[in-house]
């Protein structure tokens, strides 16, 4: 016995080690999607809606190196696209997104981050906050944007963090050709791991190259330059509800100044109320987002007389989600969009549905 014993105990001690387990270096994951739906006004217009189906695609994908030390950093890709059937005017819309991150932290105390994206869009949008009348279009934009981004908590329950960037937009048309500097400054309050309220000062700053001043009166001062300036301050709620966390609410109110360098035609105010809510449970997650907001412009104005009304409009937007999760890697999902813009100039009003079914892919090595 002893000597079988001392046999195996030998065998043992000949077995070579097991050979150590690198550490991971790089995460990737994404997922890919396709869903069909149909819209009731592709144009966004008071009349003559264009009422089309449609199928729409979407990649997204992360890589991103793990912490070594203090450091890490990551890369996000995202595209997604368009297609309709049956409208006439516009039948596509596209976007595309890069975002690159470096991160630099000290514990939770300190975080500094440098990021840079690149992205274009070509979509149907609603313009008229800063154009001279109702104009709802397709629009193509390319851009790129750097900047940095500094977060410091001294201690666990509040945090203020600053971040600036510089971007550089371009259009088609190059009129809209424009530079852009924008500056947020928010201070964040944390109590507990279920509720986190933060206020929030942002700054904007566009200039455009060729763009001309407007007028009182709505037409183009030759010679002049097109400067806009934003100031927004936002206030924001985050709540997790429920035993088990599985409720999730963001309450966001914000009010916001728009000002041009001009004679003040394009001047404007806006206030806004959004509320997003998601639930989750077992394979099913719910979401639900809605928002009002009210911009009243400081010198248009509607209709004819001595005095008449500035110009308002009133905008409120419903979407819902809801998602299952099938397996591992697949998800079904459907969405509902339902927009309302109401003027007291009736072309600028008009209302939007649409529907979404679809399936989605998801990847992770």
């Amino acid at each position: 016995m002893a000597a079988r014993a001392q046999g195996a105990a030998g065998a043992t001690d000949a077995l070579p080690a097991p050979p150590e387990l690198e550490p991971i270096s790089w995460v990737a994951f994404g997922s890919a999607q396709v869903g069909f739906g149909f819209r009731d006004n592709v144009l966004l217009s008071h009349s003559g809606e264009e009422r089309s189906s449609f199928v729409r695609g979407g990649v997204d994908a992360t890589a991103w190196r793990v912490p070594q030390g203090r450091v890490d950093y990551l890369a996000v890709v995202s595209a997604a696209g368009t297609r309709y059937f049956s409208a006439k005017t516009i039948n596509k819309e596209a976007q595309a997104i890069v975002l690159a991150e470096w991160r630099y932290r000290i514990g939770d105390t300190f975080r500094f981050s440098v990021d840079g994206r690149g992205y274009y869009f070509d979509q149907i949008y609603d313009s008229s906050d800063s154009e001279l009348q109702q104009l709802v279009t397709e629009v193509k934009t390319s851009g790129a944007s750097v900047g940095p981004k500094v977060r410091w908590s001294p201690r666990t329950w509040w945090w203020v963090e600053g971040q600036g960037n510089g971007k550089r937009e371009i259009y088609p048309d190059g009129i809209n050709n424009r530079s852009v500097r924008d500056a947020t400054l928010r201070l964040g309050w944390k109590p507990g791991k279920r509720v986190e309220a933060s206020v929030a000062g942002t700054e904007v700053r566009r200039g455009y190259d060729r763009r001309e001043q407007v007028s009182v009166s709505g037409r183009q001062l030759l010679g002049t330059v097109l400067r806009i300036a934003e100031s927004e301050v936002e206030g924001r709620l985050n709540l997790t509800l429920g035993s088990a966390g599985q409720w999730k609410t963001i309450t966001r109110a914000a009010l916001l100044r728009f000002s041009d360098n001009g004679e003040g035609y394009l001047d404007y105010r806006r206030s806004k109320l959004a509320q997003e809510l998601e639930w989750t449970g077992g394979d099913w997650l719910v979401a639900v987002e809605g928002s009002v907001r009210r911009i009243k412009f400081a010198v248009q104005t509607v209709g004819f007389g001595i005095a008449p009304p500035p110009r308002i409009r009133d905008d409120v937007a419903l979407n819902v989600r809801i998602e299952r999760q099938l397996s591992a890697r697949w998800t079904a999902y459907a969405e509902y969009m339902w927009e309302r813009n109401r003027s007291n100039d009736p072309l600028a009003s008009y209302s939007m549905n649409e529907g979404l079914l679809g399936l989605r892919w998801n990847w992770e090595k």
